[in-house]
């Protein structure tokens, strides 16, 4: 970005250089090459910042994120699961893709957040057990580790309604004793199922896959 702020800022300065600075050429061109390496650097250094800004944690999360990186602790929670509805990521609105875990036990646990995405592609995530690792003050995620087999999801939907965000709640992001029958998800990802086009949006915003040494 730099480097695109910086040429034209550089050709403008080559222009204004050569109608109102007398002497030798390639002064000029040192000059309005220096002004657009400032121009460059400079922009660069703005947009470095705003970039930290825009993905730094709330204060209260930093706070809490410092809290755990000095006592060192973690805390992990352990999932064993029968079944899994996945609900596509609603990219428009920022909204992470979403899972229905049917839990062994009995109820059905909602987990949502862009570290499951993550883990579903590199392969630790669904699965008949697993961990999710975090801090235990922040509850900021560290990992998701696969501990049994791999699951595939029954079904994958299209994202949740807003009035399906009402019914269940969204103020957790991994929210046990979802308020729906397994039947009744089951039943609402058949109906809203995603067509071809959204599949093969899907695939097209899937991340390469990483090169990883033999």
């Amino acid at each position: 970005m730099g480097l695109f702020m910086g040429v034209p800022i550089g050709f403008t300065a080559l222009i204004a250089l050569n109608l109102s600075l007398p002497g030798p050429a390639f002064l000029r061109v040192v000059l309005a090459v220096a002004v657009g390496a400032g121009a460059s650097w400079l922009f660069g250094r703005w947009i470095a910042a705003r970039h930290r800004e825009m993905f730094r944690p709330a204060p209260q999360v930093e706070d809490a994120l410092r809290k755990d990186l000095a006592d060192g602790r973690v805390l992990v929670r352990r999932y064993e699961a029968e079944a899994v509805v996945k609900a596509a990521a609603d990219r428009s609105r920022f909204v992470s893709a979403c899972y229905f875990v049917k839990l062994t036990d009995g109820p059905v646990a909602l987990l949502v957040g862009p570290h499951l995405e993550e883990a579903e592609f590199q392969g630790e995530f669904p699965a008949t057990a697993f961990e999710i690792a975090s801090g235990e003050s922040s509850l900021f995620v560290l990992s998701v580790k696969r501990t049994g087999e791999r699951l595939t999801p029954v079904r994958t939907r299209a994202p949740l309604s807003d009035g399906e965000w009402e019914e269940i709640g969204d103020d957790d992001g991994e929210n046990e004793g979802v308020p729906l029958a397994w039947a009744e998800i089951v039943e609402r990802a058949a109906r809203n199922p995603l067509t071809h086009k959204e599949l093969e949006k899907l695939e097209a915003e899937r991340p390469a896959d990483p090169i990883r040494p033999k």
